[in-house]
């Protein structure tokens, strides 16, 4: 597996409050906005996703791949466990294609390409 990309999530209380820190303090650019949320990034092929809580998200820690074939060659390399799977490779609603699986202490992975 080879990533374009690294996604990751973060939790928070006050998204304003967040956002400017990382923007403005910490001079991340924002990429994208959806309801609650926010994606800022923080250099190239590297991406910080800020949400509140009860918002859609936050997405889990991801790694972007290239293609759509990729992420399949990464599913079959993978071989899950259903203990494993939280979302078997399919379409998202915005469009990405992807998995998601639960990795070490419970955290959730998802490996995806964008479409």
């Amino acid at each position: 597996m080879r990533p374009v990309a690294l996604w990751l999530p973060y939790q928070v209380d006050d998204l304003k409050a967040a956002t400017e820190f990382y923007t403005v303090r910490l001079g991340l650019s924002e990429v994208d906005r959806f309801d609650g949320g926010v994606v800022l990034r923080a250099a190239d092929g590297a991406y910080v996703e800020l949400a509140t809580p009860g918002s859609p998200g936050p997405a889990p820690l991801a790694f972007e791949l290239a293609t759509d074939g990729e992420v399949e060659a990464a599913y079959t390399a993978l071989r899950p466990r259903s203990d494993e799977l939280v979302r078997g490779p399919g379409r998202y609603p915005r469009g990405h294609y992807g998995f998601e699986v639960r990795g070490p202490a419970g955290a959730t992975v998802m490996i995806w390409s964008e479409r």
